[in-house]
């Protein structure tokens, strides 16, 4: 798993849209995908058969898509909370943590986002990073996390 300050944002719009978009554009930026139309399309199709807002004011879009090599995470934080998530729970959306994986790495991306999950799941997690003021605290308090519970194997 890498996490990247470049793929790291913190927001205050307040649109599902808006946030999602800009993941998709800094993932673009760092030319992470092949094409980013396709990226952009399988994002917004999977959020329109059901919302990614797994609850707890988390939300985990995640795709997979062909011409990716290396697992992709992209991490929003949202103090204000996004109104339009349409989370689970009803709940505003605070951090949003996109995972984008290639077509071939099932294993892997099943792995990986049910260990992302359990780890955003827990109140301190969440609490640290909505307190984080920089890329890297929150790659620190993520990588730390995994690095502590990931018994391969």
């Amino acid at each position: 798993m890498i996490l990247k300050k470049e793929l790291i944002f913190f927001s205050n719009f307040n649109k599902k849209k808006d946030n999602l978009e800009t993941l998709i554009g800094l993932i673009e930026k760092e030319n992470l995908v092949e094409n980013v139309d396709v990226l952009r399309t399988s994002i917004f199709s999977r959020e329109e058969l059901m919302s990614t807002g797994i609850g707890l004011g988390i939300a985990v879009p995640h795709v997979r898509i062909k011409g990716v090599e290396n697992i992709i995470i992209a991490i929003g934080i949202n103090k204000n909370g996004i109104q339009d998530y349409e989370s689970l729970d009803g709940e505003p959306v605070r951090i949003v943590i996109m995972i984008i994986a290639g077509e071939e790495q099932h294993q892997d991306y099943l792995l990986l986002l049910s260990q992302m999950v359990k780890i955003l799941k827990k109140n301190s997690m969440i609490t640290n990073l909505l307190q984080a003021q920089q890329a890297e605290e929150v790659i620190g308090l993520i990588s730390e996390d995994f690095k502590n519970n990931h018994h391969p194997g």
